[in-house]
């Protein structure tokens, strides 16, 4: 079970301010929850762990509203987003599903749900949970991939607590 979320010191508001100032992609995980449907979060924490096997891993706050969900699935997508998806970044960045719009998804590598127009698309299997202060840390094993052909897609950026675009 998650635990409650601390008060947040001085020190911690100026740690998160400085990581701020490091851009990340911005990627919507998605997965199917028990009784079916889809289940969606934004999250900038995809990072690439791994090429033998290929592995990925994503941050996931241990207060989510949908932390047993995620935690506990087998099997999850990752939707890497388009400067042009800024909407999309902001509907699941949400607690809950509450918002989501099962017209934002389409099947993506080894069938699991994806978001129609991103860059790219990773499916994985779990491979490895690691408690991380007042996040888990989530491995996934790669199991599918598929990349966008526009070729001329930007990714959608995340910087100083604001969405954001590369330039041209």
């Amino acid at each position: 079970m998650p635990a409650s979320a601390p008060d947040i010191s001085a020190e911690t508001r100026a740690f998160r301010q400085l990581m701020g100032q490091f851009a990340t992609g911005v990627a919507v995980i998605s997965l199917v929850p028990p009784g079916g449907g889809v289940s969606a979060m934004t999250i900038n924490s995809l990072v690439s762990i791994s090429l033998d096997p290929m592995l990925v891993s994503w941050s996931l706050q241990n207060s989510a509203s949908l932390y047993d969900a995620y935690a506990g699935a087998e099997a999850f997508a990752f939707s890497i987003l388009a400067d042009s998806q800024q909407t999309l970044a902001r509907r699941y960045a949400a607690r809950g599903d509450s918002a989501l719009d099962p017209a934002d998804f389409e099947p993506g590598p080894s069938g699991l749900p994806v978001i129609r127009g991103a860059l790219a698309h990773i499916a994985c299997r779990r491979f490895a949970v690691h408690p991380a202060g007042d996040h888990t840390l989530i491995l996934g094993a790669v199991t599918g991939i598929a990349q966008a052909d526009t070729g001329s897609g930007r990714p959608l950026l995340f910087f100083g607590g604001r969405f954001g675009e590369m330039a041209p």
